[in-house]
């Protein structure tokens, strides 16, 4: 149990940690390569490309768990402090049905490309390892989602803890 704990809580953070740094070594040595032994790494860009979506996508499931999504409050602000429970649970229903389509139409579209086997023009690599980041970060998002919505039921908000100039949502 205390393993599912760490992975509940590290797993996004790490994976985001290890591909930003690889992003970093990489651009790094990729400027170093071409300004001072002017032979570029041709692959660098690609690679970073690639690993900048998934950090994308695993992003969105790390944003919903730190309750770090762009959040628009105007309906809470208007109707009180009552409703913030009411208005976040319908922001996290919103985000659950827009990870459930994009899951809905990505995954046959990650099967198409990988059916085709189109690799990537540098680095050889099968491009629907790319597009498979949609529906791993979309699957991710909806399970962080359902868990947001779960701890939101169990243990609402309550209304007094708010202070008037707070925006945060959760």
């Amino acid at each position: 149990m205390k393993f599912v704990r760490y992975l509940d809580r590290n797993l996004e953070r790490s994976l985001l940690t290890v591909i930003l740094v690889t992003i970093s070594i990489t651009l790094i040595a990729q400027v170093f390569m071409r300004y001072f032994l002017a032979s570029p790494l041709v692959w660098a860009e690609e690679l970073s490309r690639f690993l900048l979506v998934w950090c994308t996508m695993i992003g969105s499931s790390y944003a919903v768990r730190e309750s770090r999504h762009i959040i628009v409050d105007f309906a809470p602000v208007m109707f009180g402090k009552r409703s913030i429970t009411f208005f976040t649970l319908v922001s996290h229903l919103g985000v659950l049905a827009f990870c459930i389509t994009a899951l809905y139409y990505g995954v046959p579209f990650v099967e198409r490309v990988r059916s085709i086997g189109q690799l990537s023009p540098t680095l050889n690599l099968p491009m629907w390892l790319v597009y498979l980041a949609l529906p791993v970060g979309m699957a991710a998002t909806a399970l962080r989602t359902l868990q947001a919505i779960y701890l939101l039921l169990i243990k609402p908000t309550p209304s007094d803890d708010h202070d008037e100039t707070n925006t945060e949502v959760m």
